[in-house]
């Protein structure tokens, strides 16, 4: 397949990796130092299930270098999206998937407005990733999922020839049977770590030690609920729980990117999570008391230093 990843960070650069290894043409859009390592050493992406380097590398930071793309790997901050859609534009051909693999609420509708709506379909990631030097990529644990879907559900074509990829890649992959539910357990899940991680500055294993910080964490994964109910979203009823079991199951030093981003003073992606979940409460009358907290704390540092 002909691949674009649109972002070559900690997510795009280790998913593009690992299809680029697999045989598949795969060209990367990164920017400044990263682009200039890639492009001299290649990129080199260190992890548990297996390191590598993908040398030489397709790589650029005009998309004009490359042709139309099969499929779109969107792997940018949520703050880029707008900026990033109409960089890519030029790739996107009637029959390309674009998969936004982003955090957060509010994406998809200026995707398609820019893109065009057949062309935008969902996306989940599911990984620990960080640039840890400009060309080099940590993975950090076993942990790398990734879930996509038309947003009718129906597996066309391009979603099982891009599942076949993943599958000979050896990424962990799944085409869910409602692409717009798992959405919103990611939601769930990373408004949940995010609020906690930010508010104590402390990795998941320390919040959810702490009884009364676990409180916290099921109290924005109960508000976050709400949200996506009004939203007429389907979700378990036992959602709660579910994300709390799942918030158990990872590494103890797990952070969501945004407490890592608070750190080195970079720009949050806090309008699209927690503050997001707030604006939507307010839009359905629903008290998201803890959302407003988080959010509140993190708009004095949301443009960075």
């Amino acid at each position: 397949m002909n691949i674009v990843v649109m972002g070559s960070g900690g997510v795009g650069g280790y998913f593009g990796a690992k299809l680029a290894n697999a045989g598949h043409n795969v060209c990367f859009i990164a920017r400044g130092k990263h682009l200039e390592a890639i492009k001299s050493k290649g990129l080199k992406i260190i992890s548990e299930t297996g390191d590598m380097l993908i040398h030489p590398a397709q790589v650029s930071d005009n998309p004009a270098d490359f042709k139309i793309a099969d499929i779109i790997l969107f792997c940018v901050k949520a703050f880029d999206t707008e900026q990033s859609a109409k960089l890519i534009k030029p790739l996107v051909g009637s029959k390309t998937a674009v998969i936004p693999f982003l955090n957060g609420i509010g994406h998809i509708e200026i995707m398609r407005d820019i893109l065009g709506e057949n062309n935008v379909i969902g996306g989940v990631a599911a990984i620990s990733a960080l640039i840890e030097e400009p060309g080099i990529i940590r993975h950090n644990s076993t942990m790398q999922m990734l879930k996509f879907g038309e947003f009718n559900n129906e597996k066309t074509d391009r979603i099982l020839e891009f599942q076949s990829a993943c599958n000979e890649a050896g990424i962990n992959n799944a085409i869910p049977e409602n692409i717009d539910t798992d959405m919103w357990q990611k939601i769930v899940m990373i408004c949940t770590l995010a609020g906690a991680n930010c508010l104590t500055r402390l990795p998941l294993g320390d919040c959810r030690a702490n009884p009364v910080t676990r409180i916290l964490m099921k109290n924005l994964a109960e508000e976050v609920v709400a949200v996506a109910m009004a939203e007429n979203i389907f979700l378990p009823d036992n959602q709660v729980e579910i994300t709390m079991k799942q918030l158990d199951s990872l590494p103890d030093s797990m952070k969501a990117s945004t407490l890592p981003a608070l750190e080195k003073g970079e720009k949050l992606e806090a309008s699209a999570l927690n503050g997001a979940i707030d604006k939507l409460g307010a839009k359905h009358n629903i008290n998201t008391y803890m959302h407003k907290a988080v959010y509140a704390a993190l708009a004095p540092h949301e443009n960075g230093r």
